[in-house]
């Protein structure tokens, strides 16, 4: 006989199994990589109720309507300055490395990717010689100064800059500060009243809230590290506004290490006007187009650079296709550094081959790695790298957060993008390309650094792990296609 208790867990029973059979359903249709599908449908079977959550909050690359509405009035200022840089600046790669010519094709398709001339690039190694250069810079700025970091941590070597962009707007230089509304967290509180208090405008990239957890993917960051000066100077790299003596030093890692590259040429008016759309994303009130583009822009060197922004709505898959198109150019010598390794299978392929091919193919990541699951799957990739003769090295320094690519010391990708599936499609990141030049051998010499502080992963602790630690990153590896 059916009373309501019944009829209630009948009732909870079929919405249970049509709100499991209706996301599986969700995922085969969408087609992902097989990798990401079954590993959502793994989620699902393993626990039904908690992978129909969370896949209904992460499962998709989804933004809000009005940030999707702002970034289609807002984009065509970019492009346009893209366009007038494009027509003065603009090179052709055709006879340059393979590399150079895949990447340079790559951006041409894009329409916003062009390769340009006229730059001076700059390879600061560490935090300390990146934050000297830019309060130098900071100082001797007469209009602008706009900075975007995806971590802002007051204190330490931080305050020194603070102190130099409130000189700045002191004197008249119209400063402005964006920080991700998570990772930049402690400056949208009191910790940047210092800034405000000097007129200084502070603004949150992607603001989270409870609302707007219902209304948009809250998980997907703006992870990008931007400085643009006076429209002719301009930073990005792996380093955060943070003092790496001070940065999560409970974490057992020890320091974080990183790389930023210097530009000064038609590439930093470039960075700035990336800044002007990541800024207006966030404000009502609509800029002067006309700020997108320095008034002068003129030739700094002999240094050929592609800008290469990435993000949901922003062409992710045109960096991937780069990165991809860089590894598989390699002739003789194929060097990455990342704090995370975990990329999909065609980016392992990639290297697989170039190893095979009998390129020597360096992989450089921290002996120690902030994040239990990401570290395990990171050491189950290096593992997979090991067996078709890729070296990988564990770096003892500390936590090695530079993110760079040399190829045949002709080609270099340095910039904010780990070698994993978040940075490859979900996180806003940014990119240098850099065509050869004293660049290029620069930082293949940080690189070379990096190496010298390192040991060959099978000569640590790694080498002698038991059954327990490898099954755990084999596990690992079967959820990573979610990380």
């Amino acid at each position: 006989m059916w009373d309501g208790t019944n009829m209630l867990a009948l009732a909870t029973g079929l919405l249970y199994v049509t709100s499991v059979i209706a996301v599986a359903l969700r995922i085969i249709w969408r087609r992902p990589a097989t990798s990401v599908a079954l590993a959502w449908l793994l989620l699902l079977a393993a626990f039904p109720l908690v992978g129909v959550f969370i896949y209904l909050m992460v499962g998709e690359t989804w933004l809000s309507t009005r940030r999707t509405r702002r970034t289609a009035a807002v984009a065509p200022r970019l492009l346009r300055s893209i366009a007038v840089l494009r027509d003065q600046f603009g090179v052709s790669m055709r006879d340059g490395h393979p590399g150079s010519v895949g990447t340079d094709a790559i951006g041409v398709g894009t329409g916003f990717l062009p390769t340009l001339g006229g730059n001076r690039v700059e390879i600061l190694d560490g935090a300390w010689a990146s934050i000297s250069r830019l309060i130098e810079d900071i100082d001797n700025a007469r209009e602008s100064c706009q900075l975007l970091f995806y971590i802002w941590e007051p204190g330490g070597i931080v305050d020194q800059v603070e102190g130099a962009l409130v000189r700045a707007q002191e004197r008249g230089v119209s400063c402005r500060v964006m920080v991700d509304a998570v990772g930049g967290k402690p400056l949208l509180g009191p910790a940047g009243d210092r800034l405000r208090d000097a007129g200084i405008e502070v603004r949150a990239s992607l603001p989270v809230g409870r609302l707007r957890t219902l209304l948009s993917r809250v998980d997907l960051r703006n992870h990008r590290k931007l400085v643009a000066i006076d429209g002719s100077v301009g930073y990005t790299g792996s380093l955060n506004m943070a003092d790496p003596a001070l940065f999560k030093q409970d974490a057992g890692v020890g320091q974080w290490v990183d790389v930023m590259a210097r530009v000064e040429g038609p590439s930093a008016g470039l960075l700035s006007a990336l800044f002007e759309l990541d800024w207006s994303l966030e404000c009502k009130e609509a800029a002067d187009p006309n700020q997108w583009v320095p008034k002068e822009i003129v030739r700094a060197g002999p240094s050929c650079v592609q800008v290469v922004p990435s993000g949901p709505g922003q062409n992710p898959k045109a960096l991937y296709r780069m990165l991809l198109a860089a590894i598989h150019s390699a002739q003789d010598h194929l060097v990455m550094t990342t704090p995370y390794l975990v990329p999909d299978e065609a980016f392992m392929e990639a290297l697989a081959t170039a190893a095979q091919r009998g390129v020597k193919t360096e992989m450089v990541v921290p002996a120690k790695i902030d994040g239990r699951l990401v570290g395990l799957a990171t050491h189950a990739n290096c593992e997979d790298l090991l067996r078709v003769g890729v070296r990988v090295w564990a770096y003892r320094g500390g936590l090695l957060h530079a993110k760079t690519i040399t190829v045949d010391h002709e080609l270099a990708i340095v910039g904010t993008v780990n070698l994993d599936r978040r940075s490859f499609w979900l996180n806003y990141e940014l990119s240098l390309v850099l065509h050869g030049g004293t660049a290029v051998d620069e930082l293949a010499r940080v690189q070379r650094g990096y190496i010298d502080d390192s040991d060959p992963i099978e000569d640590t602790s790694w080498g002698e792990r038991g059954r327990a630690r490898k099954l755990a990153e084999s596990g690992a590896s079967l959820f990573a296609p979610l990380l």
